[in-house]
């Protein structure tokens, strides 16, 4: 019985049209503003990420990465655990074969040069 109550009094005007100055309708208003935000273009990759040097949030644009996994990228860079090849990606929980191969053309890895034999 309420919520006829407050439909009949506060919603419908005296001609028992809907109120069209309620400010329910500015709600929904941002309401669609905020989810067209929402669907901004997410960035692209356009050259390949130094994976041991790069930010988390630089690992999140590679496909497949998220969150979460590009935090446990950079748990192991911190444990000192530095990536040469693609195989060395799998030693991060969640990253298998398939997706190390898939992201070999996308990071560039560090090259150590030794210099002490000449």
């Amino acid at each position: 019985m309420a919520g006829r109550t407050v439909r009949n009094r506060m919603l419908l005007g005296p001609d028992g049209a809907w109120r069209d100055d309620l400010w329910l309708s500015r709600l929904v208003e941002t309401g669609t503003e905020a989810a067209t935000a929402a669907e901004a273009p997410k960035p692209v990759l356009t050259t390949p990420l130094p994976v041991n040097t790069c930010s988390v949030d630089s690992l999140t644009l590679l496909p497949g990465v998220g969150k979460v996994l590009a935090g446990r990228i950079d748990a192991v860079r911190r444990q000192g655990i530095r990536f040469r090849c693609a195989a060395d990606l799998e030693q991060v929980k969640g990253i298998g074969t398939r997706l190390s191969a898939r992201l070999d053309t996308l990071l560039l890895y560090a090259v150590t040069v030794d210099t002490t034999s000449s």
